[in-house]
């Protein structure tokens, strides 16, 4: 592994401040390969069990509807790890992982990933919390579909994306805002509603573009749009 992704491995959140002995054994046994927009790093049902390491670049997270259509779970971006579920139980890919930009991407095969992740209480830690963390999501996420108007729905999930204990009247920076495209497929809709969704909210002096971030104007306001369960 080049230098430069090495030190890209060290800033992965799973990775951070291991010993360098660790470090320097991943550098000699991962993988690393680049991948462009669009190009698929995982497929759906795939039942190789490689642990990834998400070095630069942003990906999405795909599995299909009832009708059969693609819909995103989440979107995320580097530095981060992904595919430890099958890792630990052995089952088919879930979800298909789908790069957004291009990428570098590192991997491990799964008896590394299994060292890895049994052998270093520090890293089995840190897969339980990331774990508990998805599981967190998906149920916010779940809730955010349940909102039946686009612009309730695109208000709860920029709600979602905020940090715990906000002061109420705080303007928060989202920064590296997902494209319209990949808010569409999150969300359940069309970019086309996204797009008038976005309006909306900024017409009402909710949120605000910023180049690629969106800043919360009023975290209230976008608050009094929910639909309570």
């Amino acid at each position: 592994m080049k230098n430069a992704s090495l030190k890209l491995l060290t800033q992965v959140p799973l990775l951070v401040d291991l010993p360098e002995s660790a470090i320097e054994w991943l550098a000699k046994v991962a993988r690393s390969e680049q991948a462009s927009r669009g190009e698929y790093i995982i497929e759906r049902n795939d039942t190789s069990q490689r642990l990834f390491f998400l070095l630069s670049g942003q990906v999405r997270m795909l599995d299909m509807n009832r009708q059969g259509q693609e819909i995103a779970l989440a979107i995320i971006d580097a530095p981060t790890h992904f595919g430890e579920l099958a890792v630990i139980d052995g089952y088919p890919r879930s979800a298909a992982v789908q790069a957004t930009t291009r990428c570098e991407v590192a991997s491990i095969s799964v008896k590394e990933a299994e060292t890895l992740i049994y052998t270093i209480p520090q890293v089995s830690q840190r897969v339980m919390k990331n774990l508990a963390a998805v599981i967190r999501k998906n149920n916010l996420h779940r809730m955010v579909l349940q909102q039946q108007n686009i612009v309730n729905r695109l208000a709860s999930y920029l709600l979602g994306q905020l940090p715990p204990n906000l002061e109420p009247e705080h303007k928060v920076f989202i920064r590296n805002l997902p494209t319209q495209y990949d808010l569409g497929i999150l969300l359940g809709t069309t970019r086309e509603s996204i797009s008038r969704a976005l309006s909306q909210l900024a017409e009402e002096g909710l949120v605000r573009k910023d180049g690629k971030n969106l800043v919360l104007e009023d975290v209230a306001g976008l608050r009094s749009l929910i639909d309570e369960p």
